[in-house]
């Protein structure tokens, strides 16, 4: 294991290209005051201090959650800033940017999406750090190797492990067990399932067999598309070096914001080029050295009161659910 930052940086523009407000914490004071106007504005030292008592009000709204669970999740991002009074620069220097990138939304989007999520995410994610960022630990080795020692360690059990397998449907079998039917037409037979898949490839592959509260619960879950690149074009970076940190959110509040990883700092690597990956460049990047797309679960209300019906279809039929729907609002109180 090796150590990994989880510093941020924000860097927004008008509508016309001027630059706006951009600022960072990988590197203490210099990085804040990468911008160096900063200084002199007012509405930047408050923005400071209500990230702050941002992280406190955070903090306080996930640990009542997590002791009262019966509490309704209906509150949006919108009216839990409101009811604690934040400044519109606050929003638009921290929060919206912050939000945009990670989930492609206007202004209004963000406001709606699911306080309890938004929050949870943030605190997971360390984005509620102003100062004294963690190093979080991550596997040293290539990708590869962790998944060849799960695969020893899963064989050494006796455990038969097939891959590049399309599964096209699961359905129940003789009342005790289920039936996986692949795509070549082939077929097997086990105990118990686990559908490591997003919520509505989970909803096709059980087709009609899922049941009434499968359909509720999956079904509550939306997702939107990203195009990533893989990149070195510093231009999709902060303007003044100084605030590049491990996560970089850059945009205009009418356009969008997109997120870029500064994979030289997160992975260690050494190389006076910049690697680079972004999530919904503005623009096709300059030196683009590879490109994919996923989907990714949007946070909305309806999703928040969907994670926590999740014990109603867990494991309930011999079927068990994961996915980064879940892992999105697993709450980790320090």
């Amino acid at each position: 294991m090796e150590r990994s930052d989880m510093s941020f940086s924000v860097s927004t523009q008008s509508d016309g290209g001027s630059r706006g407000c951009e600022w960072g914490n990988g590197n203490g004071i210099s990085s804040l005051l990468a911008q160096k106007t900063n200084i002199l504005k007012p509405s930047f030292w408050r923005m400071v201090r209500e990230i702050l008592k941002f992280k406190n009000d955070a903090l306080t709204y996930l640990e009542y959650h997590e002791h009262n669970t019966d509490v309704d999740c209906n509150e949006t991002l919108g009216q839990f800033i409101q009811s604690h009074g934040y400044s519109l620069f606050f929003q638009e220097a921290y929060l919206i940017p912050v939000c945009a990138g990670l989930w492609p939304s206007s202004s209004q989007g963000v406001l709606s999406l699911s306080a309890f999520f938004v929050l949870s995410f943030f605190h997971n994610h360390d984005l509620l750090q102003l100062f004294r960022y963690p190093q979080l630990p991550t596997v040293k080795a290539l990708l590869q190797s962790v998944v060849d020692k799960v695969k020893g360690e899963l064989e050494s059990m006796g455990c038969r492990i097939k891959t590049s397998c399309r599964v096209k449907s699961v359905s129940s079998f003789d009342g005790a067990g289920h039936r996986v039917l692949e795509n070549d037409g082939s077929e097997e037979t086990y105990d118990s399932v686990i559908l490591g898949v997003h919520a509505p490839n989970a909803l096709k592959v059980l087709g009609a067999e899922a049941t009434h509260y499968e359909l509720k619960i999956l079904g509550a879950c939306q997702y939107v598309h990203r195009d990533i690149y893989l990149h070195c074009d510093q231009n999709l970076m902060p303007r003044n070096s100084s605030a590049w940190s491990a996560w970089n959110f850059l945009g205009t509040t009418s356009r969008g914001f997109s997120v870029t990883y500064w994979l030289n700092h997160i992975q260690k690597i050494e190389s006076a080029r910049p690697f680079l990956v972004t999530l919904d460049a503005p623009c096709v990047p300059d030196h683009v050295l590879l490109k994919w797309s996923t989907s990714l679960p949007v946070p909305s209300v309806a999703l928040a009161k969907a994670y926590l019906q999740l014990d109603k279809i867990q494991g309930k039929r011999g079927i068990w659910f994961c996915g980064a729907y879940q892992v999105m609002a697993s709450m980790k109180m320090d």
